[in-house]
C-alpha cells in the first residue's frame, strides 16, 4: 500500500488504481495521515534542493564581493 501511495503522488499509478486508492483513502485515516506525511516531506525535500542549488550559486559571487569589500577595507 505505502509503494501505491508514492506512486499516486508521483502520478505514476494507472487511472483504475487510482481510483481504487481514493476508494481506500475514503475509508482509512492511517493511509491519509501516512499520505499528508509523505506529501509533507516530499515538500521539504524540495525546498531543500532548491535551496542548496541557490547557495551553491550565489556561493561565488559572495567570495568575490567579500574579496572586494576586503580590499576596499584594506585601501582605506
Amino acid at each position: 500500500m505505502f509503494a501505491a501511495l508514492s506512486k499516486y503522488l508521483d502520478s505514476e499509478l494507472p487511472a483504475r488504481n487510482c481510483r481504487q486508492l481514493e476508494q481506500h483513502l475514503r475509508g482509512c485515516k492511517r493511509c491519509v495521515e501516512y499520505l499528508e506525511t509523505l506529501k509533507k516531506t516530499i515538500r521539504a525535500c524540495r525546498l531543500y534542493q532548491a535551496q542548496s542549488a541557490f547557495e551553491k550559486a550565489t556561493e561565488p559571487l559572495i567570495r568575490e564581493e567579500d574579496m572586494r569589500l576586503s580590499t576596499l577595507i584594506r585601501e582605506f
